[in-house]
């Protein structure tokens, strides 16, 4: 035996139906423009780590306010954050994006839920499970679970 295997990949918390599922929800915390082309543009909040801020703070490079990146979307980008409204699910999202782009249906909702988990790192969207619905529970136990 090898003292040292390779890491077993986590285990996916939800299936890719529940995942499909869900209805992004746009963060509070996000200010949200229009450019002169109408795309979106967001700002989201930055955090920055404690170690870097103190270091900051002591050589007067940072004042304490909230840190923010402005990202600016595409056009399909745009089209997908318009449909963001806590109602509707990840899945009706990439469907509407195959009809209005002719794209294959499967295809624009892997790609609809990838744009989504970006958003969801940088923290700008969320994820609501249908009220009393199986998703609900494991929305809630992703939601407990310790992150790492």
């Amino acid at each position: 035996m090898f003292p040292f295997s390779a890491k077993k990949p986590p285990e996916p918390v939800m299936t890719r139906d529940e995942a499909m599922a869900l209805a992004p929800v746009a963060s509070r915390d996000v200010q949200v423009s229009e450019t002169a082309g109408g795309l979106v543009q967001l700002s989201v909040p930055v955090s920055v780590r404690p170690a870097l801020a103190g270091l900051a703070r002591r050589f007067g490079a940072w004042d304490g306010r909230v840190l923010r990146k402005t990202v600016e979307l595409d056009a399909v980008g745009t089209f997908v954050w318009r449909m963001i409204d806590g109602q509707t699910t990840v899945g009706e999202i990439g469907a509407a994006l195959a009809t209005r782009y002719r794209l294959d249906a499967d295809e624009a909702r892997l790609a609809v839920a990838e744009f989504l988990r970006q958003l969801g790192r940088r923290g700008a969207v969320g994820f609501a499970a249908p009220a009393g619905g199986a998703g609900e529970e494991k929305a809630e136990e992703c939601l407990r679970r310790p992150k790492g």
